[in-house]
């Protein structure tokens, strides 16, 4: 994963070596990659600062691919996303969030029968799986990525040819400014895709789609929400949800975590009536990558 560090060329050269790194250890056999992970091996090997990454978890092929076939593993550092290096800045790796936390997020929104799951960020559609199990009427996904896109896309067809009765999955390459927001009741997932200056972008058009009546009822799902007072300065939004999920045991060892912070908004328009009390913990931003909530 990225973080902010200095230039020179130390650094330009860890970064040249790194994404070759991660691409040859995502190619291991999965054997391989369980050793690396056996704890001390992974006492030596994490003190290494470019193989600090190889240990974010995410380039091990995910339970849920070995399950069906798909291919939503791996990590892509910010730079190769863009090449636009401005844009780049403000774009965050790509990883593949945990299905449980998905889970457990959607299930707090009780119930969302015909409405539109609109990922933003997409990546390679992991999300847009597992909304797939649920009653939407479609799982759109939006990234700046074209190769990502495509994996996502090659995705949905593997999960439409097995579940032919499951909402379907379709993934646009798009930015911020090319959303097209859909009409009707919409829930957007987020898994920390990018920073603030894209995220006011984002809400702007969310925003925009409320006022004008194209979208009747909206939650927004964050999960990691390095952004959250951007959401939380809406006037046309609302907290909904606010905790702290774990991993399910499957998946620890799959991600840099064991567990995620999560909140969701709704909006003013179309609100239902609150159901969690802790809703409005206060959030910490620790940096660009993670979060903690406070009492």
């Amino acid at each position: 994963m990225r973080t902010t560090t200095h230039g020179g060329p130390r650094f330009a050269l860890g970064r040249a070596l790194k994404q070759p790194l991660l691409n040859a250890v995502a190619r291991l056999p999965d054997s391989v990659q369980r050793a690396m992970f056996m704890p001390p091996i992974r006492r030596i090997f994490i003190r290494v600062p470019v193989l600090r990454a190889v240990y974010s978890g995410c380039l091990r092929r995910h339970p849920i691919d070995l399950h069906y076939g798909t291919d939503t593993s791996g990590l892509v550092d910010s730079n190769a996303l863009q090449r636009d290096a401005r844009l780049a800045e403000q774009l965050r790796p790509y990883m593949g969030s945990q299905p449980t936390i998905i889970r457990r997020a959607l299930d707090t929104l009780g119930d969302i029968s015909g409405y539109t799951f609109m990922d933003i960020g997409c990546g390679k559609g992991r999300p847009m799986i597992v909304a797939s199990e649920y009653p939407f009427a479609l799982a759109l996904g939006y990234d700046i990525s074209a190769d990502l896109v495509r994996t996502a896309n090659a995705n949905a067809v593997v999960m439409a040819r097995r579940f032919p009765q499951r909402p379907p999955i379709r993934a646009l390459h798009a930015n911020v400014a090319d959303l097209r927001v859909p009409s009707g009741n919409v829930v957007v997932f987020l898994f920390n895709p990018f920073g603030p200056e894209l995220m006011a972008s984002l809400l702007e058009k969310l925003e925009a789609g409320l006022t004008s009546g194209t979208i009747q009822h909206l939650f927004i799902v964050y999960d990691n929400p390095v952004c959250s007072e951007v959401f939380d300065g809406s006037r046309q939004l609302q907290r909904w949800f606010a905790g702290v999920f774990p991993y399910d045991h499957d998946e620890v060892g799959f991600g840099p975590e064991d567990h995620e912070n999560v909140v969701v908004w709704q909006s003013v328009r179309g609100a239902r009536p609150a159901a969690f009390a802790e809703r409005n913990s206060r959030i910490t931003t620790k940096d660009r990558l993670s979060t903690s909530f406070e009492g």
